[in-house]
């Protein structure tokens, strides 16, 4: 537990399933008062912020589609009146809807795909900054992934959006660190209770799992708890690193190709 991060207040964009929903009950356990975003799943958000409240704090679901401006827009003036942001937690994603290598990705999805992955984070970060400013400073973690710079099959979307993510990462922590405002980013390996394992490929998992040195793949609660510790004042001098959490997996993935 962290006792840094008692009382204060933070939107999770992408928070109504699976690592979002993991990320905001843990927030809500760890004290923090969070709006559960969501762009499509009502019901989920709902019952993930009336999950959140039974931790004692306050929680709202707040609709947005994270690559519609107006609508991000409307959210943050909503965070505002619900009393500013300590924390803000870039989690919505999009890609794997339509799963293609890169030279024969279609422009229409891919700028859509941009919009969610890079533009709505680099949005949401120059709404959060004033609130966290005033505030007395903030943390903003964006949620990565190892198909930015480790080539996946059917996986360009979502690899080439976030890893322009994974640059305005580095950007954004220079740029915000002077201003009370540390910025990171939480790269986890293949994550089994995810909604990537439902939308990718079904055998992924069993597939992935005999070569994490750690035994298993990430689960979402995993991601959770090490945010929790990277918004803390625990964490005050992580400033633009990338945590890969992946069990070991990058590392030992020659065991795939060379045998043990």
């Amino acid at each position: 537990m962290y006792p840094s991060l008692r009382g204060k207040r933070a939107i999770l964009l992408g928070g109504s399933r699976g690592i979002g929903r993991a990320i905001a009950l843990r927030l809500a356990r760890e004290g923090v008062h969070v709006l559960v975003n969501y762009a499509r799943s009502a019901e989920a958000a709902e019952q993930t912020a009336a999950d959140c409240r039974a931790f004692g704090v306050e929680s709202e679901a707040v609709p947005a589609d994270v690559g519609v401006p107006e609508e991000l827009d409307e959210a943050f003036r909503r965070a505002e009146a619900w009393g500013g942001l300590d924390i803000l937690v870039n989690n919505a994603a999009r890609g794997l809807e339509r799963p293609r290598n890169a030279f024969e990705q279609r422009p229409k999805h891919l700028h859509r795909t941009m919009d969610v992955n890079l533009f709505g984070p680099w949005q949401a970060s120059q709404l959060a900054v004033p609130m966290m400013e005033a505030r007395g400073g903030g943390s903003i973690v964006n949620l990565l992934s190892p198909g930015s710079d480790h080539w996946m099959p059917d996986y360009s979307a979502v690899g080439i959006t976030k890893a322009a993510l994974e640059s305005l990462t580095l950007y954004l922590s220079v740029e915000l660190a002077p201003r009370g405002i540390r910025v990171n980013g939480l790269s986890a390996g293949w994550v089994e209770g995810s909604e990537g394992e439902h939308s990718y490929r079904s055998d992924v998992s069993d597939r992935v799992r005999p070569f994490v040195p750690a035994g298993r793949n990430v689960h979402p609660d995993d991601i959770a708890a090490a945010l929790a510790w990277m918004v803390s004042d625990e964490a005050s001098m992580l400033v633009g690193h990338t945590l890969h959490l992946d069990g070991g997996f990058g590392h030992g993935a020659w065991r795939a190709v060379l045998g043990n």
